[in-house]
């Protein structure tokens, strides 16, 4: 819909047949207070339903560099404030025409010298108009973010409400967030068989203060607890299960070591092993 007080804009009346117009966006004259023209996005039906819903419209406010007048700012304002609270700024948009149409009425000799002897042009003052529009919102708290569109000139308003219109309909393109690691994703990396058995890290979690701990114990000791891998055997200088288990006797349960055989006991030799295997093979590689 568009609202009739168009007809009496001079700025805007040229472009009711592009608004009216079956090839265009075909809107409907009708009496709109708080705004100028509302545009529908797609159908009123809901696809996964079925069922009636309210039918979701672009609404637009078209100013022009007049209202930035001295004598009319203070209205304006109080006309954006109005339009923004219909929906606290979604689906509102401002369409500033930078250059109006030449008017046709009768203007004193006076003022035709006044705009002869100026320097400025119409689309400079439009531009100047603009910048000012944007400066002063920006000084509004009260006023929520509405976009401001800058039209050129009037005959390219149909295509400007067009395309803004289609790219609101389209939904937003949402990147789908990257996992960030938290300290429990990061202990089970520690493993030479990644990933950690969840079980096994959460036994970790209760053994170990912080992963300094883990890595200082596991890189201390001489020799895993009954490990069964053959590169911890290897680096510790033993080469069967049965000269572990007689260091395992040896040691009393305290300390790193002490850590380790409950680890051992909660959750078997294999992911012990591996968990020491991972902190050597890194502790090699710095």
């Amino acid at each position: 819909m568009f609202c009739t007080t168009l007809r009496r804009r001079v700025s805007f009346s040229s472009a009711i047949p592009s608004l009216t117009a079956s090839t265009g966006v075909n809107l409907r004259e009708s009496r709109l207070n708080t705004h100028d023209v509302a545009i529908p996005l797609g159908p009123n039906v809901d696809p996964k339903t079925g069922a009636a819903v309210a039918t979701r419209c672009v609404r637009y406010l078209l100013l022009t560099p007049s209202s930035m007048d001295k004598a009319k700012i203070d209205t304006t304002l109080d006309r954006i404030q109005h339009f923004a609270s219909l929906t606290g700024g979604q689906d509102l948009a401002i369409v500033f025409l930078l250059q109006t149409p030449p008017s046709t009425s009768f203007a004193p000799a006076r003022e035709l010298l006044d705009g002869a002897g100026s320097s400025t042009s119409p689309a400079t003052s439009g531009m100047y108009a603009y910048t000012a529009l944007q400066a002063t919102l920006v000084d509004r708290p009260d006023i929520p973010y509405i976009p401001i569109l800058p039209l050129a000139n009037l005959e390219g308003l149909f295509n400007l409400l067009h395309r803004h219109s289609s790219s609101t309909a389209r939904p937003p393109q949402i990147k789908a967030a990257s996992k960030v690691l938290g300290p429990l994703d990061m202990l089970k990396l520690c493993t030479s068989n990644p990933p950690m058995v969840q079980h096994t890290a959460y036994v970790l979690s209760d053994l170990f203060e912080n992963l300094q701990d883990l890595a200082e114990t596991c890189t201390d000791i001489s020799s895993p607890p009954a490990s069964s891998s053959p590169s911890v055997r290897a680096a510790a200088g033993y080469t069967s299960s049965q000269d572990t288990e007689m260091l395992d006797a040896h040691v009393p349960d305290v300390g790193g070591y002490g850590k380790l055989k409950r680890l051992r006991d909660l959750v078997g030799e294999q992911q012990c092993a591996e968990l020491i295997d991972f902190w050597r093979d890194e502790w090699t590689v710095e």
